[in-house]
């Protein structure tokens, strides 16, 4: 899939729809025919701290699919003259993707996550969807039960950059065609933690909304300043350098 750089970090640019369409497409092929799609979701804190960590740079440009989780990705993407026009964040592509295959002979998994909280999760979205199958739930990490499980579709949910480097150094020894880092996914799934209102997603300030009941993230969320002093840094040097070259 097409991916645009954000400050050296490969965001793909196709919409949310055509990367379902990819997923499920390749889903339905003989498993020894498919291919491994690792999916990863950047935001700007995490893209902040590539642009200053090759290793951590070279990890999240393996993914096949990194989704540009955050408001101010498109923003940057915009300044940067990119073509992603809208974030994806990993929760809802998450539930979206468990929707679309609810239906079909695909197996889930789910790891990763506080005691608990992992088959929590996979319990409320069979709630939701009560044809999903799960193969896998739980915080732990148990080699044998993964691999009888079969599952073609695994969600990680170790925290940034834990769970992106277990799944590079795992994908290849489990049976999973998909690999999804999602982060606290788990947490807002099950309603250990409350989600943002939709509104307040809408308009852009989920960031604040998770600030105000964990305040520990404070220090994580200066990360975005960061991120928005580079990009206005890069915008304006390709700007000057256009006017250069048209002179």
């Amino acid at each position: 899939m097409q991916k645009s750089n954000i400050l050296g970090v490969g965001i793909t640019t196709e919409k949310e729809d055509k990367i379902l369409e990819y997923i499920i497409k390749d889903l339905g092929k003989p498993k020894k025919k498919r291919q491994k799609i690792v999916i990863f979701t950047p935001n700007p804190e995490q893209i902040s701290q590539a642009s200053r960590d090759e290793e951590l740079k070279t990890l999240l440009n393996q993914a096949e699919i990194a989704l540009p989780d955050g408001v101010f990705v498109p923003v940057a993407a915009r300044l940067l003259r990119a073509p992603i026009d809208r974030r994806i964040t990993g929760v809802d592509f998450m539930k979206s993707l468990v929707k679309t295959i609810s239906e079909q002979p695909v197996v889930t998994g789910y790891l990763g996550g506080q005691r608990g909280v992992a088959e929590k999760a996979a319990n409320c979205l069979r709630k939701i969807y009560p044809n999903l199958r799960v193969g896998y739930a739980s915080e732990a990490y148990d080699r044998q039960r993964m691999i009888r499980s079969d599952i073609d579709i695994l969600f990680v949910a170790l925290g940034f950059p834990k769970q992106e480097k277990w799944i590079i150094e795992h994908k290849d020894e489990i049976p999973a065609t998909v690999l999804m880092g999602v982060g606290g996914a788990f947490d807002f799934i099950s309603g250990a933690v409350p989600r943002a209102p939709k509104f307040v997603r809408d308009i852009g300030f989920e960031w604040l909304f998770r600030l105000t009941i964990q305040p520990w993230r404070f220090k994580r969320q200066l990360q975005i300043w960061h991120f928005a002093g580079l990009i206005f840094a890069r915008a304006l040097s390709n700007r000057v350098k256009k006017m250069k070259n048209e002179r």
